[in-house]
């Protein structure tokens, strides 16, 4: 079916030497194996260039495909090299080279030092909090978007197949079995992993964005109840029940997760593809909408003292009483302790935050770069651009803030939202004077 490739080392598994394997491949030191499967052997190496850590894979051929430089093992192999080459997004691996030298074919990754999500889904084992889990899966539904807008079927998520960063940062990777350029892909083999095969896979049927997002429904049920949907005692009744019986609900086994959440799932794990989410976007829309709600309902403030401290902010000095009730209503009051990100560097939001209390850092690469206090804001440029994070927030006391998303803005009055927009013009305004008058300063 798939290979069960890996990029990084699993929980109690050391990087071993390689059996056979040489000291190099092209530039690379190859300075351990970390993983194997079907179609690939994944080495730990170092390139000594740029001086980092990567990850080469390794393609498995039979002899008579490794012979032949055009053979349909290499061609195939080469599949996951152009997949991948097609992605720059921070939620997918990153490829940083391919080649061929003598009779091995390699591509070479980012190496991701943490695990995969396998650790989280174990039966019986503490479940992941439900907010993280959310977040998790909303940002591969992000990643699953860009590669569908760039043409790239994954057709293979899995828990073995998403990697948690050390900061907890979820990676897609192995697009070995990807399909490139569909349009509504052409059935035929069965391909994928059974346990979070869709049922259109299931039917050999034609393919598209809404399978990718079936299989991370699978994940996140998987996640959530420590089981995948569906099992059988062989393949063939496993199939079968993909195909004909509905999925059951997280929350009908786990009593304490939040019904939107099991209404999240119960749409994913949809028999018709036109029943899902119409694409990873407005997925994850919904996922960050119900991890914010959750997150706001574990706020240590009341919400009517919340209100007041954001009433008292000079930011809403412009604005009725009403307005600031509507501004409130389309955005999501969250706290964050001492030490907890509230922005990382690298993602992609559209979210622009108030602080109502408490102090955080900025930091670019890890270096503290400047202070944010009570009445400051951030993120006026991904609000407008849903551009990358150019640098990470970080609470330095307990923090309240309030977090405004330009995708809900328009539920909001009309005269409520020219309000709220010419506020936020004088701060950027603001900000350009400042940068405009530090830049003079230098160079004067």
């Amino acid at each position: 079916m798939t290979a069960q490739d890996t990029a990084a080392t699993e929980p109690g598994r050391r990087t071993r030497a390689p059996d056979g394997a040489p000291a190099k491949i092209g530039k690379y030191e190859i300075r351990g194996e970390i993983g194997r499967g079907s179609c690939g052997v994944v080495y730990k190496g170092f390139d000594p260039f740029v001086q980092r850590d990567v990850a080469v894979k390794v393609a498995v051929h039979d002899a008579k495909q490794a012979s032949s430089p055009s053979g349909t093992g290499r061609a195939s192999f080469f599949t996951e090299a152009r997949a991948a080459g097609m992605l720059a997004h921070p939620h997918v691996v990153s490829l940083y080279d391919a080649g061929v030298e003598a009779s091995l074919s390699y591509i070479v990754m980012e190496y991701i030092d943490g695990e995969t999500l396998l650790p989280l889904c174990r039966r019986g084992g503490p479940r992941a909090p439900v907010e993280q889990v959310l977040d998790i899966a909303a940002k591969c539904a992000k990643g699953l978007h860009y590669a569908h807008s760039k043409g790239v079927l994954h057709r293979d998520i899995k828990p073995s197949n998403i990697m948690l960063t050390q900061d907890g940062v979820p990676k897609i990777m192995d697009f070995s079995i990807a399909e490139i350029n569909a349009q509504g892909g052409a059935g035929g083999g069965l391909v994928g992993s059974p346990l979070y095969m869709s049922p259109e896979q299931a039917r050999r049927e034609p393919l598209g964005p809404a399978t990718d997002l079936y299989s991370l429904g699978a994940v996140l049920f998987h996640l959530l109840t420590g089981e995948p949907p569906f099992n059988g005692a062989t393949v063939d009744e496993l199939l079968a029940a993909i195909r004909t019986q509905p999925a059951p609900r997280p929350d009908a086994l786990r009593a304490e997760l939040p019904r939107q959440l099991g209404e999240i799932v119960e749409r994913l794990l949809a028999k018709d593809p036109a029943e899902r989410y119409a694409s990873g976007e407005e997925l994850a829309a919904a996922l960050v909408r119900l991890r914010d709600k959750l997150c706001a309902s574990d706020q240590a403030a009341s919400r009517r003292d919340s209100r007041d401290a954001l009433r008292r902010l000079h930011f809403f000095t412009r604005f009725a009483d009403d307005e600031v009730d509507e501004i409130l209503s389309a955005s999501s009051l969250l706290t964050f302790e001492a030490g907890q990100t509230v922005v990382q560097e690298g993602d992609i939001g559209d979210a622009f935050y108030l602080i109502a209390l408490g102090q955080a850092e900025v930091r670019k690469a890890g270096k503290r770069i400047s202070q944010l206090d009570k009445g400051d804001c951030f993120g006026e440029i991904a609000f407008l651009t849903s551009a990358k994070r150019t640098a990470s927030v970080v609470a330095a006391t307990k923090v309240l803030a309030l977090k405004i998303n330009a995708s809900i803005m328009d539920k909001v009055s009309r005269d409520c939202q020219l309000r709220f927009y010419k506020v936020f013009a004088d701060i950027l305004i603001y900000r350009l004077t400042v940068t405009s008058a530090k830049l003079s300063a230098l160079s004067s």
